[in-house]
């Protein structure tokens, strides 16, 4: 694909320079794009929506301007003006749209980049997993009174565990790649903590709040201040939607307290660190003491154990299914992700008591 023509349709000033792949995600193809201006060089990140994962792109793009727009006009407000450092802005097409349809019908988006800024893949100290809890915190505040009514599921079900159980059920019945017989001690875990999942249908009935939520808050998705390290502005806005803090918080125990990643083989490696989600937990709470629930914060632990438990049962659905939506690199890759996520969640069990006094600690509800 030829990115300069795809660049000429959006509302730049100055003359093309080059473009390069841009980034680590799986998703979304994204480039770093440059230009060349009366006195400097202005860079652009170009993304291809993936639509078949997002199978309706208009209303990513939708979400993600709104709440951007939502966080400016908040922002504003407070007297903060540099709110091109704390927001992401979006690049409108000559037909004064937020998107580009190519010839294949796919959707292109373009923001302007941030300079002077960086992402991190792995916490790895307490001042990083506070910057995390901290940038996620402010950014939940700042859209908590956003209108659900304006936005839309992204991804219907994302985060809809009963579903997601129920489509693991569905394929150990079906079995389609012959391979149950490998998961037999991991199916047995499956369904002794089956009770996680009956919780998340009792937390809805008891009126658990959704609000407009990340829902995929992994700490490469904040831009850090290159030179004083805060967190400037939540990225990667593709699953904003209506959805839980329960949810959020959990991606974040996930993602940032593990002492090794989600496809470790070596099981005995596979812990929570209770010092990082301390931190963690501290930095999210400032943020939210105003706005969060005793409901929500009651159940902040178990949010953790919804998220792990959810993210082992879609890494054995897909291991059952032949390993048809994650990349795998190896043939036993999202049964490895599974027992890794398996190990995770037995660890929170372990220190469920330890976390939840660490919550309490941190909130005056």
């Amino acid at each position: 694909m030829d990115t300069k023509v795809i660049t000429n349709n959006f509302d730049i000033n100055g003359t093309y320079i080059n473009s390069k792949l841009f980034g680590s995600g799986h998703i979304n193809t994204t480039y770093i794009i440059s230009y060349k201006q009366p006195s400097t060089i202005t860079r652009y990140i170009l993304r291809k929506i993936n639509k078949f994962v997002f199978k309706q792109p208009k209303i990513v793009i939708a979400n993600s301007v709104n709440i951007s727009a939502h966080v400016k006009n908040k922002l504003l407000k407070q007297g903060i003006s540099d709110t091109g450092r704390r927001t992401m802005t979006f690049i409108k097409t000559h037909s004064d749209e937020y998107y580009h349809i190519d010839e294949n019908k796919d959707y292109w988006s373009m923001v302007l980049f941030f300079e002077d800024a960086y992402t991190i893949d792995y916490v790895q100290t307490k001042e990083q997993s506070y910057k995390l809890g901290k940038a996620f915190g402010n950014f939940q505040k700042l859209i908590s009174d956003a209108n659900i009514n304006d936005y839309k599921e992204t991804i219907p079900d994302f985060h809809n565990l009963p579903k997601r159980v129920l489509a693991f059920d569905e394929a150990v019945k079906t079995n389609p790649a012959n391979r149950l017989k490998n998961i037999t001690d991991e199916l047995n875990v499956i369904n002794i903590n089956r009770s996680i999942s009956h919780k998340y249908t009792e937390l809805i009935k008891q009126k658990l709040p959704i609000r407009i939520t990340h829902n995929d808050t992994k700490i490469n998705n904040i831009m850090l201040d290159r030179k004083t390290d805060e967190g400037l502005c939540i990225i990667d806005l593709d699953t904003i939607m209506p959805g839980t803090i329960l949810n959020d918080f959990g991606d974040m125990v996930r993602t940032s307290t593990a002492t090794v990643a989600e496809d470790e083989k070596d099981l005995s490696k596979v812990n929570i660190q209770l010092n990082i989600f301390e931190t963690l937990a501290q930095g999210y709470l400032e943020s939210l003491v105003d706005i969060i629930t005793k409901l929500e914060i009651d159940n902040l632990v178990y949010g953790a154990k919804l998220i792990i438990y959810e993210q082992a049962i879609r890494f054995l659905t897909d291991y059952l299914l032949d390993d048809v939506y994650y990349s795998t690199a190896y043939e036993n890759h999202n049964l490895v992700r599974a027992q890794n996520q398996l190990a995770l969640l037995k660890s929170v069990l372990l220190h469920e008591e330890e976390m939840k006094a660490i919550i309490k600690n941190h909130t005056q509800l």
